[in-house]
């Protein structure tokens, strides 16, 4: 009988535990699961494998990578105050379903235990580390991986994963979670930052990913084609999402010869740019039916060259302060309001004598509406 109530016991503790720790991510490993740690500093300057029961641990200085890293599935990483820079090098990060590579803070108990032996002590933060920076990188590939906790600010700008200059855009990121990064107003904020060189979704392969409790979840170029598969919510917690839950895009470039489709429908596309974009003549915007676009500046707006920008009747141009349409994207609640001309507005021009605003009841609080 003291058995049989001993075991009644261990199992009820058991499940209080696991329950406390589910919280809203997945869990490879459970809270009592430890592994041996190993350190990592320095420059990683040849061929190296991360194995899978172990977790690697970067405390307070940021490691290089200028070869070929390989993480096999299941590995955990943890972070405090540093940032894995690859440069003149690759990642090849392929997790499985099952198996997932994790970027966590050092403080995070949930994967491979208590790694800073400080107990309950420290619990993670957003911004903890910083972030999985890619330069002159061609090839890496992060296949099931997670990131969370990162954004510490660098600079005065965070991000949990950012790419610089054409090469680095050449990547695949699949079946991805970036969650829990740090944002601070004001900044260059996003928890990935894909700048102008992500453009080509041949080149970028950008799919099945999803974001949630982070800031401004992502920065591309406005011809860049977002695969649909892509999220802005936790797949399991439907109602987290991000606190500026929108799709941000670099409007300062013309794109010529390029053509997207601007089509995705959970959340809007944003502008931030402080002057109205210029479409090249041979470029081409297809605005899909339900999009909806908002700008944030007051400068900001788009312009058609000979109809080269196409307008579904269902979609939808407004100001960034618009939270009827597109929900609460700038993140401030009911503080601001939107008003006719917190944007400049939507312009044809035929590129001679003729130019003029576009009006209607889809073009929303904009300056010459």
């Amino acid at each position: 009988m003291e058995t049989t109530f001993r075991k009644l016991v261990m199992m009820l503790l058991g499940a209080i535990v696991l329950s406390s720790c589910s919280e809203d991510d997945i869990q490879l490993e459970g809270p009592n699961t430890s592994c041996e740690i190993i350190e990592v500093t320095g420059t990683i300057s040849e061929p190296t494998v991360w194995k899978e029961g172990f977790v690697y641990v970067i405390n307070g200085s940021n490691v290089r990578v200028t070869s070929t890293l390989t993480i096999e599935p299941g590995v955990i990483i943890k972070m405090k105050d540093a940032r894995i820079e690859v440069v003149n090098g690759k990642i090849i990060a392929e997790g499985t379903a099952q198996k997932r590579i994790v970027f966590t803070s050092l403080a995070d108990d949930r994967y491979c235990g208590d790694s800073n032996g400080d107990a309950a002590a420290s619990t993670p933060e957003k911004g903890d580390w910083e972030q999985v920076y890619l330069s002159t990188s061609a090839g890496s590939v992060f296949r099931y991986v997670d990131i969370f906790y990162a954004g510490q600010s660098s600079g005065g700008n965070t991000k949990a994963f950012s790419i610089q200059g054409q090469s680095a855009a050449s990547f695949t990121f699949d079946y991805c979670r970036i969650a829990h990064t740090l944002y601070l107003p004001g900044s260059s904020s996003y928890a990935f930052y894909g700048t102008s060189a992500m453009k080509d979704a041949s080149v970028s392969r950008f799919t099945n990913n999803a974001f949630y409790d982070n800031g401004r979840p992502i920065y591309f170029d406005a011809f860049y084609q977002l695969d649909p598969s892509n999220l802005f919510h936790n797949p399991e917690k439907p109602a987290m999402i991000n606190s500026h839950n929108g799709i941000y895009l670099n409007l300062n470039t013309g794109g010529s010869g390029l053509s997207v489709n601007w089509n995705n429908t959970e959340v809007p596309y944003v502008s931030e740019y402080v002057s109205v974009m210029q479409v090249h003549p041979t470029a081409t915007i297809h605005i899909k039916p339900n999009v909806i676009v908002k700008f944030a500046h007051p400068g900001g707006g788009i312009q058609s060259y000979k109809g080269n920008v196409h307008v579904d009747p269902t979609a939808i141009l407004t100001s960034y302060k618009d939270d009827e349409r597109g929900g609460d994207t700038n993140g401030d609640g009911s503080t601001t309001v939107p008003a006719t001309g917190d944007w400049k507005g939507f312009r044809y021009t035929d590129g001679g004598t003729i130019a003029y605003w576009i009006t209607g009841t889809n073009i929303l609080y904009a300056g010459n509406e």
